[in-house]
């Protein structure tokens, strides 16, 4: 049996912060109305009008929107906005007073500090994440993933042995199977991956339906080639991707070419009639491994216009789009332990893959 993840066995123990029944709508009436604007975006799946909304509705209710902070949270997780996560988290952790949802306000304000401070090379607002994990943790001991963050920020920080002993601490309140727990234990045995830019857990299918997901890929050199049938330029690379499976056959190395075409038919015909290398996925650009390496389709439009009245009033937002632009093709090489990096189909990849071949070799050849 397949144990939850755990960012699914958080959303779980969340769900009654963001679902509180003494939540009330904004008081004051112009912040009700970019309230309700707000939620019309999200059910229009405008996640960045939203928070535009959000921020309107709370800065009108003089910052004390509860519900808008519960908004910028949510959607700050989806869209990876950690600007947005920590200023929600940081205002609901000033209001809340229910312990557990005190915890979890303080737990996504370490989360989204930590995430800056990975992204901007800050440690500040790592020691800061750390500070807000450690304040989470005893007002909500039994949630694991608190733990786990707490042992990364602690490794971001180099202080390996703390780290150490929350990833301890994580496996020992952790089912087997769980793909943190088996992260935890990497990080235990190689403190420096703890640091890495690692990939994301994702688990796939290829067109004869084998499986594929990061654990299993663990040993191997893979190199990841994100395509389309529709892009123009994509078919120019199949050649030296080619050669490149050729040259490392029968080498611990996996070729993964991952399709964002949606219709099967047309892709299947397509490889038919090429010769694509390696092994073939078809996932569009929501599935599991184009997430985990953010490849995707960027409409290039924009929704920060405000529409002001003769008093300075905002009445709505204008928006414009002019088209889109994919991000193919797209390469990407996996080391034996999971360290992704962006690469180019150019001569210097093959001595890329040589030298992350022969680390595996040299952690296979016994000691003398």
């Amino acid at each position: 049996m397949r144990s939850p993840s755990i960012a699914v066995v958080l959303a779980c123990l969340a769900a009654p912060f963001f679902a509180q029944d003494s939540v009330q709508d904004p008081t004051d009436k112009k912040a009700q109305k970019s309230y309700q604007r707000a939620i019309e975006c999200l059910q229009q799946h405008d996640q960045g009008c939203a928070l535009w909304y959000f921020r309107d509705a709370d800065k009108k209710d003089q910052g004390h929107c509860l519900p808008c902070h519960e908004q910028m949270v949510k959607v700050g997780l989806a869209r990876k906005d950690w600007k947005a996560v920590e200023d929600g988290a940081s205002a609901l952790a000033s209001e809340v007073q229910e312990p557990k949802q005190q915890a979890v306000a303080h737990y996504y304000l370490g989360m989204a500090l930590l995430n800056e401070g990975i992204d901007q090379h800050q440690d500040d607002f790592i020691s800061r994440a750390h500070d807000e994990l450690a304040k989470a943790i005893p007002m909500y001991p039994r949630v694991p993933d608190m733990v786990f963050q707490d042992g990364r920020a602690l490794a971001q920080l180099h202080r390996d042995d703390e780290a150490k002993a929350q990833f301890e601490k994580f496996i020992a309140m952790t089912p087997g199977g769980v793909f943190e727990r088996w992260r935890a234990q990497q990080f235990i045995a190689k403190p420096d991956l703890a640091r890495a830019n690692l990939v994301p857990d994702f688990t796939a299918f290829t067109a004869d339906g084998q499986r594929v997901n990061v654990r299993e890929l663990a040993g191997k050199v893979v190199l990841v080639h994100f395509w389309a049938t529709t892009c123009d330029t994509c078919p120019r690379d199949f050649p030296r991707l080619r050669a490149i499976a050729k040259k490392f056959q029968n080498q611990p190395f996996v070729m993964l070419n991952v399709s964002a075409d949606y219709q099967p038919a047309v892709w299947h015909a397509f490889l038919e009639k090429n010769d694509v290398p390696g092994l073939q996925c078809m996932e569009g650009y929501n599935g599991p491994i184009a997430r985990a390496f953010g490849v995707a389709v960027h409409f290039q439009s924009s929704t920060d216009h405000p529409i002001t009245g003769p008093n300075g009033s905002v009445s709505g937002m204008w928006t414009y789009s002019y088209g889109m632009k994919q991000d193919l093709p797209k390469t990407f090489t996996i080391d034996s332990d999971g360290v992704f990096e962006s690469e180019k189909l150019s001569d210097s990849l093959d001595s890329k893959l040589e030298e992350l071949l022969s680390r595996v070799q040299a952690q296979h050849e016994p000691n003398k």
